[in-house]
């Protein structure tokens, strides 16, 4: 029954919340100080008349007969509903809050003039005054003068009037005098309380926000470290791999030169056993150095520090180019080759890399495609506000198993073993063509059907810097 009891009146706090939040206008819950001001403002006039009309309710009970200043009174204090309202239509924030002021004096002076004057039961919320002013507007010291100014002079104005127009003597009986002095400090003490809960939390909120900052700001020194850290490493990695891609390249380039002799001394020999295994060396030595490089262009790229020379070049020429640095590999699994381009176009690129991007597709595909067709396409074309052109190059092999597509781009991944079987070696072949098209201003993507084939498709801008392309004549399939 007591957790019954204690979801309900969280649900009932929460509701109660909800609309003091519909009070505040969208300028004020911009600014959290001031968020916090209107909620107190809203809060004190919202429990305020419910615990303030104690008081004259408090009068008419233990007084039957009719008292006009007990109904002023209720109608005054009444009033501060009004405010929510007014603050929610728009009206100026440090307006309604001197306003406030005003009316609690007048209440307040009201109460204590017709009962007692400064033995009044009303006198304890005079205190009510100075703690209202402070939650209102905080720290703000514009409105505090003219608060200060409002509560002395309505004190000075309610002593004048009560030594120059004397009260009527109090007609109730002496318990009832005493009823409502314990009925209006038990108001003021409950008013009290609830702003203080309040303004509490707002401390306490306050607080946790300062810990969760400095502990942001601590998460980001501690950030910052690791990423001087993370340079520090990546400095320390490039100046390794220069240093290692020299002490590589000088052994391997002799190991392909030697091989190379070795390979025209078998052939002048007749010897193709040892021109079989002196291939395998070459084969073997030029992988090594390709893969050396590509470690060396990925290091380059995650730095950023790659160079591209973007000059206007016909497409064809550069798509021609790379189709016959590998057209060796193509007839040797019997594939034919066809581009097709349905106009012919000038892009500004790097011409070296982007034939360094085709040459690897055309390799995948013509290693792993057997008395097939592999099929360049280039279009140009507007998308959105950007110019682009997108070269595609689809086989005809066995394609890609769904699960590997996701991660094909990636370097050492768990399915890389399984592009592997694809695409054969470590797999940073492709990751080095997704980097280089990247760093280009465009990307790569891939397609494939297991029996059917594959496709990888290069997009990049038709021109840089402003650059325009110029369109060349009309072309047609050709069969390379």
């Amino acid at each position: 029954m007591i957790a019954g009891f204690s979801a309900g009146l969280a649900r009932a706090a929460t509701r109660y919340m909800q609309g003091i939040e519909f009070f505040i206008p969208p300028a004020m819950k911009a600014d959290r100080e001031a968020a916090n001001q209107a909620r107190m403002f809203l809060i004190s006039h919202s429990m305020g008349p419910i615990l303030g009309n104690a008081v004259p309710l408090a009068v008419l009970l233990f007084n039957p007969t009719l008292r006009l200043d007990a109904i002023v009174l209720a109608v005054s204090i009444t009033m501060f509903w009004v405010f929510p309202f007014l603050l929610r239509a728009g009206v100026r924030y440090d307006v309604l809050v001197l306003t406030s002021v005003v009316n609690l004096n007048f209440a307040i002076l009201w109460s204590c003039y017709f009962y007692g004057g400064v033995s009044s039961p009303t006198v304890p919320w005079l205190l009510i005054i100075p703690i209202l002013s402070l939650f209102y507007v905080g720290g703000e010291q514009r409105l505090q003068p003219h608060l200060l100014a409002i509560s002395a002079g309505s004190f000075i104005l309610f002593l004048f009037l009560y030594n120059r127009f004397p009260p009527p003597t109090i007609d109730m009986p002496l318990a009832a005098v005493h009823g409502l002095g314990i009925v209006s400090t038990t108001a003021a003490l409950c008013y009290v309380a609830t702003m203080a809960i309040y303004y509490a939390r707002i401390f306490d909120a306050g607080i946790e926000l300062e810990t969760e900052v400095r502990r942001r700001r601590e998460t980001m020194d501690e950030l910052r470290k690791a990423v001087a850290a993370a340079d520090r490493a990546g400095a320390a990695k490039e100046e390794f791999l220069t240093r290692m891609s020299h002490e590589l390249r000088t052994p391997l380039n002799a190991v392909i030169g030697y091989s190379q002799i070795l390979k025209e001394d078998a052939v002048e020999s007749g010897d193709k056993a040892m021109l079989e295994d002196v291939g395998r060396i070459h084969d073997a030595g030029q992988y090594l150095l390709r893969l050396v490089n590509m470690i060396l262009d990925l290091s380059k790229l995650e730095a950023g520090r790659m160079q591209f020379d973007c000059r206007p070049h016909d497409v064809r020429r550069l798509i021609t180019a790379a189709v016959a640095a590998k057209q060796s590999i193509i007839t040797a699994n019997g594939n034919a080759v066809t581009i097709d381009m349905a106009t012919e176009f000038e892009a500004e690129v790097d011409a070296s890399r982007l034939v360094q991007v085709l040459e690897g597709i055309i390799e995948n595909a013509a290693q792993h495609t057997s008395n097939g067709t592999l099929t360049v396409t280039a279009r140009a074309g507007i998308f959105g506000d950007d110019r682009l052109f997108s070269i595609s190059v689809a086989d005809t092999g066995k394609g890609i198993d769904a699960a590997v597509l996701p991660t094909l781009f990636e370097t050492f991944t768990a399915t890389r073993d399984a592009a592997g079987g694809r695409y054969g070696g470590t797999g940073l072949n492709l990751t080095l063509m997704r980097r280089l098209c990247q760093a280009m201003g465009g990307g790569i993507e891939a397609e494939s059907t297991v029996g059917v084939g594959s496709c990888f498709t290069i997009t990049l801008p038709i021109e840089r810097a402003g650059v325009a392309a110029e369109p060349l004549a009309s072309a047609h399939r050709v069969a390379a």
